[in-house]
């Protein structure tokens, strides 16, 4: 059975890799490492040879590099109180600890002992193993340019669902600083530019985020955890903030900041630039490096929030409702997922039915709207009726309540008599005309406001102006997967899109077993 929480005590760092490669075989959560080093004990054969806390800075990047590469459903945190204080006598965690893990053997005598005097969170059924390393595979203690220590030290970032990058830069935040450090953490008005925004976690989650990371590693410090709404944050204002940490990426707010606090007097911020973490497996569209937006892109096609159980309609089919924005790829998704085998309700075309002359919707748009909306042949011109409802609220409101029943009507009967596992309903206005209460699950495909207009644009011949207004009559990407179990995006090349779809669906299998 795996353990939840494990503390593993490191004797010799070089090893590393080789030890976590068999450790995710083990644990289910968290792992927690801790030099041995740091701390006194009765097997410390491997002594403290750092006179200063940032020499320590590239043997946790070497860690946290490997962790990367074998722990990756792992949360890991490197504990940093030890390694800074000498007087810290017990290794405390926030969480209880389930297994203590050794790269070397013991005596039971001395792991008894050290059980009891060196950890303050042991489980009461806390088991003990030992995984030995061979040979040298991780980190050489490469000594830093900048040795120098703190009082006051400061970082910024969106820290949404933390990584091992941001880990990393948090704890060399902790590593410099002797008194204070201040976390600036990005608000949702400066989210718009990043990949799949939509899909940042909310600002209270990645603010605790932090602050539980920080408060494990190194509880010691004093800790000011804010949101920031714009590139300066608490750095335009206060004199004794002394050292600020950036990535590669983000070096040059450092000089922005700068630049603003010296038109205000205050003293120059030091700027320590930490080396980023490269993915070690990249997938196609992805970043090179570990990035939020990578861990936002490996979300698409999976289950985000379970499915509620919906008593409103039989278990079979499993009804599956697709939605989306106008131009989002719906139609593309909806074609791989009959691929698949599930069967096809496009409300699009039961609406286009039910605009037939003798259909029971197409008096009542004829008398609603008039005979102007009408071809040639008599029969409903949905170009001449759009541009009419979608340039109202009102208007559209009217051809929805007359259109909508009739389309749901429809829905529910079709559903009743379906064979198929899986049924999927297709429509854009799923969430508008509260259709979801006929679906077990909601999935929803998302592209950025940008590349709607452009498509409308380009596919369906339509101004910039109409093709606002079409987006503008529409849920927002945030609506769409706020209500979502599973998010789709189709910015990308098909194949990419079509990778979501089959992921989604191998999982969607899984879940019906």
């Amino acid at each position: 059975m795996l353990a939840k929480t494990a503390l593993l005590i490191v004797s010799n760092p070089n090893h590393l890799g080789r030890i976590l490669l068999n450790i995710h075989e083990k644990v289910k959560t968290t792992l927690y490492i801790q030099l041995l080093s740091g701390i006194s004990g009765p097997f410390s054969f491997y002594p403290n040879v750092f006179t200063s806390w940032p020499k320590y800075s590239q043997i946790i990047w070497g860690i946290y590099s490997q962790a990367a590469r074998h722990c990756q459903n792992l949360d890991v945190r490197v504990l940093l109180s030890a390694l800074k204080y000498n007087n810290v006598s017990k290794i405390h965690t926030q969480n209880a600890i389930d297994l203590v893990i050794f790269d070397r053997e013991y005596t039971k005598a001395d792991i008894d002992v050290f059980l009891d005097a060196k950890i303050g969170n042991v489980a009461a059924d806390c088991d003990v193993l030992t995984i030995k390393g061979n040979g040298s595979d991780v980190v050489a203690a490469i000594e830093p340019h900048n040795n120098k220590i703190y009082t006051h030290t400061v970082a910024g970032g969106t820290f949404d669902r933390l990584h091992i990058a941001h880990k990393l830069l948090l704890s060399e935040v902790a590593l410099r600083s002797s008194s204070r450090v201040t976390v600036g953490v990005t608000d949702e008005n400066m989210l718009q530019s990043k990949t799949l925004y939509e899909l940042v976690e909310p600002l209270e989650n990645r603010l605790n985020g932090v602050k539980d990371f920080m408060m494990d590693v190194c509880p010691e410090l004093n800790y000011t955890i804010v949101p920031i709404r714009d590139l300066y944050g608490p750095t335009q204002h206060d004199p004794t903030m002394e050292l600020i940490v950036v990535s590669a990426e983000t070096i040059k707010g450092g000089h922005k900041i700068n630049e603003i606090r010296q038109s205000k007097n205050l003293p120059i911020l030091e700027i320590l630039e930490v080396e980023l973490i490269q993915e070690p497996y990249p997938e196609s569209m992805e970043e090179l490096k570990i990035s939020s937006s990578t861990a936002r892109m490996r979300l698409l096609g999976t289950l985000l929030n379970p499915p509620r159980k919906n008593t409103l309609i039989p278990n079979k089919p499993y009804v599956i409702g697709l939605t989306g924005g106008i131009a989002s790829g719906k139609s593309s998704i909806s074609l791989r997922l009959k691929e698949l085998g599930a069967e096809i309700i496009d409300c699009d075309q039961v609406g286009h039915e039910m605009y037939k002359p003798g259909k029971r919707c197409y008096d009542l748009i004829v008398e609603t709207f008039g005979k102007t909306i009408l071809s040639e042949n008599g029969e409903v011109n949905r170009k001449a009726l759009g541009a009419v409802v979608f340039k109202s609220p009102e208007e559209l409101q009217k051809l929805n309540n007359l259109v909508w029943p009739a389309i749901a009507e429809e829905v529910v009967n079709r559903i009743k008599t379906s064979s198929a596992e899986v049924l999927v309903v297709e429509a854009a206005v799923l969430l508008k005309a509260s259709w979801e209460k006929y679906c077990h699950e909601i999935w929803t495909t998302i592209i950025p406001r940008a590349e709607a207009i452009q498509r409308l644009q380009s596919r369906n011949g339509l101004t910039q102006e109409q093709a606002q207004q079409r987006i503008a009559s529409q849920c927002s990407n945030e609506v769409y997967t706020r209500s979502a179990n599973v998010v789709f995006c189709s910015l990308w090349e098909r194949e990419y899109t079509i990778s979501q779809v089959n992921k989604a669906w191998d999982l969607l299998q899984k879940r019906l077993l």
